[in-house]
């Protein structure tokens, strides 16, 4: 089964709970070493046997793992992808002779995006399940379009998995697009920056790159307004990590506000965030889902402001064609492979930036993108529990303005400001 729903929905426990039940050790495919270490530190507290095996242990901390899992001693066992393939073949007999209850794709649309250039580990995940015994797999992500949801399945040599999509329309987060050329949008976001949001809000905008973060930074500071900058350069891993803790709330200073890169908190599940403003629209349909769903996780009134660029918008797609062609240089792919790679990310840039130029609903555009045309079938057990999981919701969700198009006559009377402020009640 695909399981696709945001952050904060109940995918974890879907995954963990079969796992328990089940005599032997589940497999969980993670793509970073903070997400391991989380969910590993979560299951502890509750008891449950659980451990991970990545590129920090050292030797003796890794064969006293091994040692537990040859006894039977986890429920779950989490590893990145490239841990199946590693240098030493004792390493891998041990893991691959494993027969495991099931295997669990986490963050699944990696196998997607991260399969086809720099972790081509992702890409081989159906060998990894024919060299365990062919467990059944649980796949989960926040977001994956339909052809995407097909591409995953093919890829793990499940065509036939049924596919199980809830939570991609979030009636709590109204959506305004807002075109601005380049030089305009940091006057915006200070503008945006000095609403006042309600009790422990919190904000969020993501830019593409660290020059544009830190020319971002820089602007913000000088109107004063102090915004700390998440990026994978920032640091070391205890400055990054300790950044994030102060934005959940775990470490003081607290922090209310942030600018970031896509690195920031995947996986994580901050419920208050009111806001999250994009410099630009991302790289994919896909990538826009999975950050502006950060928002309103508590299902309190939010909203998710996209800026863009005037007309075609052409500086903002170049800039994204740019960074892919880097990516796809640094992979190490064969010449096919690259050309295939850089048109497979030309068509998700152009769909995204297609779909932001709509003067339609953008909300009807991205529900229909991720769940399609609606079908009449005949829904197994399995699908029935899942739904009535989710059905179960632990939180309300507001319903609040739909989209920029839909409140156009609205906001052309009010103005942007005014409307971010009815929506959160500013």
């Amino acid at each position: 089964m695909l399981v696709v729903s945001p952050t904060g929905f109940g995918k974890t426990l879907c995954f963990q709970l079969p796992a328990v039940v089940r005599k032997s050790v589940s497999i969980v495919v993670s793509p970073l070493k903070a997400l391991m270490g989380e969910q590993v530190s979560s299951l502890l507290r509750r008891k449950i046997p659980a451990s991970f095996i990545n590129s920090d242990l050292d030797p003796s901390e890794k064969r006293l793992r091994y040692q537990l899992l040859s006894k039977g001693s986890f429920k779950l066992l989490y590893a990145a992808p490239e841990r199946f393939f590693v240098r030493s073949q004792a390493e891998q007999q041990v893991l691959r002779t494993m027969r495991p209850s099931f295997l669990v794709i986490d963050e699944a649309h990696c196998v997607d995006q991260w399969g086809r250039d720099f972790r081509p580990e992702y890409g081989r995940l159906k060998e990894v399940r024919e060299a365990l015994g062919s467990p059944p797999i649980l796949a989960f992500t926040a977001t994956a379009g339909t052809e995407m949801q097909q591409r995953i399945l093919h890829s793990l040599g499940i065509p036939d998995a049924q596919v199980f999509v809830r939570g991609v329309d979030r009636p709590n987060i109204a959506l305004l697009r807002w075109r601005a050329s380049i030089d305009k949008r940091p006057v915006i976001i200070a503008d945006i920056c000095r609403l006042s949001l309600p009790s422990n809000g919190k904000l969020m905008i993501f830019v593409p790159t660290r020059k544009i973060g830190e020319a971002l930074q820089a602007h913000l500071a000088g109107e004063g307004l102090e915004t700390p900058f998440y990026h994978s350069q920032l640091g070391n891993g205890w400055e990054r990590e300790q950044l994030l803790k102060r934005f959940v709330g775990d470490s003081r200073p607290v922090v209310d506000r942030i600018i970031c890169t896509s690195a920031f908190g995947m996986g994580l599940d901050v419920p208050n965030v009111r806001m999250v403003v994009h410099w630009q629209h991302p790289a994919s349909i896909e990538d826009y889902l999975q950050e502006f769903g950060r928002a309103g996780r508590d299902g309190a009134p939010s909203i998710a402001v996209l800026l863009q660029g005037e007309g075609e918008a052409r500086e903002d797609i170049g800039l994204l064609r740019y960074m892919a062609q880097r990516a796809i240089n640094g992979a190490g792919l064969s010449d096919d492979s690259a050309a295939l790679a850089l048109r497979y990310k030309h068509n998700q840039i152009a769909a995204m930036a297609k779909m932001a130029g709509y003067n339609t609903c953008f909300r009807a555009a991205l529900v229909g993108y991720f769940k399609g045309p609606e079908k009449p079938v005949r829904k197994s057990i399995a699908t029935r529990i899942m739904e009535w999981v989710f059905a179960d919701a632990r939180l309300s969700q507001s319903r609040v303005a739909c989209c920029d198009a839909c409140h156009q006559a609205a906001i052309v009377k009010q103005g942007k400001l005014n409307f971010i402020r009815k929506v959160i009640g500013s």
